[in-house]
């Protein structure tokens, strides 16, 4: 659980959030509004003209506190058949505004509610992917899901029937009790004798409902997680036959989740019966004293009936408050942890002043650069680089030794904590974002595609591209051979991560996506990794083509670098040398061990091949 000063900066995150949002339904709010007051207004008329049959028709009785009506009934001449005309015109009226006014603000109400939601979940997605790589890497995916879709969606549950429930029966009980003090206030009193132990009641179920709520919200994000995790892994689950283990894991996840949810059911179902015993004790309390009043002569039969109306009513709108209460906890659950999400700031963002870029040339240059995920931990330290326009180069060395996290530098992935990255002379964080990533193809060993068609994929970057365009692309990447052999074509779907697809034909379609966007920038890491020998050999091909004339910078392991201008070689951080193959295998240094050691490798596994 978050402190207590990260829950205030969560807090005031969504509190400016919903303030925001609901800006540009203010007048319409207030329209509600008026519209829950005087259906209110109306309800608690409904009494009213029962009273008047029963003290003006069937007693002749006088009405105390409505003296001036009883004399202008008197004095008006109708007969008793005419007021209990009237009166009957009078409820169906009061029936039919009622039914109108609630038809109009729950309708309203609903528009509002989901408009506002579906304005919240496009902020919070929208925020999600702004946030650094660095947060990414420690978050959950399916949590981040849970947050955005159902997280969400009990907000809007409570805005579309809550807030009405909330507003209308707290109206009621607020004019009820005013009008039941103005009749008589020792009756009334007598009647709100067993108020105060029902509110406690209330709130104290209310509470413990609220903290139920928030762990079944964090039981159900970790089990969405689970979930996420299984299915995006389901060959790796199956290939290894852990679906017993994975079902235990979600079995054990999902008992969490229940009982997180059953103890805010139990809370809730406690306070139902205690509220039925309080309003039966209320009534029987107002049905003695009521009764001895008639017989006295200080109360009239009318103002018995408003009062066992209003007393019988009194407690429906707690009973649906006390209801609301799991409801609203469950959305304030999800609120805190969409605040919680919203208050997170970006680490890469745009500085005061930033301008577009334009087109780029490419030249790139590391001056000093340092880097560490962890301070405590640098990945990268020192680094002096320099990259000419349209030069391709080919950055080598073991696993960890800071290539990745060097060219995620380029694009702004992240900021170095010391040093700068220059582009045509430039400091890169004087440029936005947007212009600068426009300058930037990306091509990673983990291929991502999208449930789409095959020509969606390839027009990702660049979406406004034509059929011809994304063809020259395809055709440039070697990728229009397959897709022609597809069923469809361009128009086939491709599934989610492009799962029916092989691994050579994902990366020249990625291949193709990053020719049709034609950034003068082009990054890649570990293209080829995970390919058999003929998938390599044409996706390198294919890369070769794509690289012509952009800046290109490889990462790699495999040392598949016959097109690279030079070649750069890392360890622990550190550049510790430059220049092209020739140059490094001369020099018989850490490159040329990397040589050997990879000649050997090859040549055992052709060995164990035969």
């Amino acid at each position: 659980m978050p402190n207590d000063s990260a829950s205030n900066t969560s807090r005031k995150a969504i509190t400016s959030l919903v303030l925001d949002l609901a800006r540009p339904y203010r007048a319409s709010l207030m329209i509600v509004l008026a519209a829950m007051a005087v259906e209110t207004v109306a309800g608690l008329a409904g009494p009213w003209p029962l009273k008047i049959v029963i003290d003006n028709v069937l007693y002749h009785r006088t009405m105390p506190r409505l003296a001036s009506l009883g004399h202008w009934l008197t004095a008006s001449g109708f007969s008793k058949m005419h007021i209990l005309y009237g009166c009957c015109a009078a409820t169906l009226i009061i029936a039919l505004s009622t039914g109108l006014l609630t038809h109009y603000f729950t309708l309203s109400m609903g528009e509002i509610a989901h408009r506002f939601v579906h304005a919240l979940r496009c902020r919070v997605f929208a925020h999600v992917q702004r946030l650094s790589l660095r947060f990414h890497d420690s978050q959950r995916t399916g949590d981040l899901t849970s947050r955005i879709v159902p997280d969400v969606q009990a907000i809007q549950d409570v805005l579309a029937n809550g807030v009405i429930i909330f507003v209308s029966n707290s109206c009621l009980l607020v004019g009820m009790l005013a009008t039941m003090l103005w009749l008589n206030w020792q009756f009334a009193l007598l009647a709100l004798s067993v108020a105060p132990i029902l509110f406690l009641a209330i709130y104290r179920s209310t509470h413990r409902v609220r903290s139920a709520a928030r762990a079944a919200k964090v039981s159900d994000g970790l089990l969405a997680s689970l979930t996420q995790e299984t299915l995006a892994s389901i060959r790796i689950v199956q290939g290894l036959s852990q679906e017993h283990r994975q079902d235990e894991r979600f079995q054990k996840q999902g008992t969490s989740s229940l009982e997180a949810h059953l103890r805010g059911v139990r809370y809730q179902a406690r306070i139902t019966p205690l509220i039925d015993l309080l309003a039966g004790v209320g009534l029987a309390l107002v049905m003695w004293y009521g009764a001895t009043r008639v017989m006295a002569g200080v109360l009239t039969t009318g103002d018995l009936v408003v009062f066992f109306a209003y007393v019988t009513n009194l407690y429906s709108p707690m009973r649906a408050l006390s209801r609301l209460s799991y409801s609203y906890s469950k959305a304030t659950a999800a609120a805190e942890r969409i605040a919680e999400l919203m208050s997170v700031h970006k680490e890469v963002h745009d500085r005061p002043g930033a301008r577009s870029c334009g087109r780029l040339e490419g030249r790139i240059e590391f001056r000093d650069v340092s880097f560490g995920y962890d301070p405590k931990q640098p990945v990268l330290t020192g680094v002096n680089l320099r990259i000419a326009p349209g030069e391709r180069i080919a950055i080598v060395g073991a696993t960890g030794a800071g290539k990745s996290t060097l060219i995620s530098l380029i694009p702004r992935l992240f900021d170095p904590t010391a040093g700068t990255v220059l582009i045509d002379g430039e400091d890169i964080r004087a440029f936005s974002l947007d212009s600068l990533r426009d300058n930037t193809s990306v091509l990673l060993q983990d291929t991502l595609l999208f449930h789409g068609t095959v020509r969606d994929n390839i027009a990702f970057g660049r979406s406004s591209a034509s059929q011809e365009e994304i063809v020259a692309a395809a055709r440039v990447a070697f990728a229009d051979e397959f897709i022609e052999n597809l069923p469809a074509g361009y128009d086939t779907l491709v599934g989610e991560r492009g799962a029916t697809l092989s691994g050579g034909q994902k990366q020249r379609l990625a291949i193709a996506r990053a020719i049709l966007r034609d950034a003068p920038i082009f990054l890649m890491d570990e293209p080829t990794t995970g390919l058999d020998a003929a998938s390599e050999r044409l996706v390198m091909r294919a890369l070769e083509r794509a690289s012509a004339g952009r800046t290109t910078v490889f990462v790699t392991h495999r040392l598949v670098t016959h097109f690279a201008d030079r070649i750069v070689v890392c360890e622990h951080g550190c550049v510790v040398e430059d220049g092209t193959h020739d140059q490094l295998m001369a020099r018989g240094g850490r490159y040329c061990e990397l040589v050997k050691l990879h000649n050997f490798a090859a040549d055992v596994g052709v060995r164990m091949g035969h």
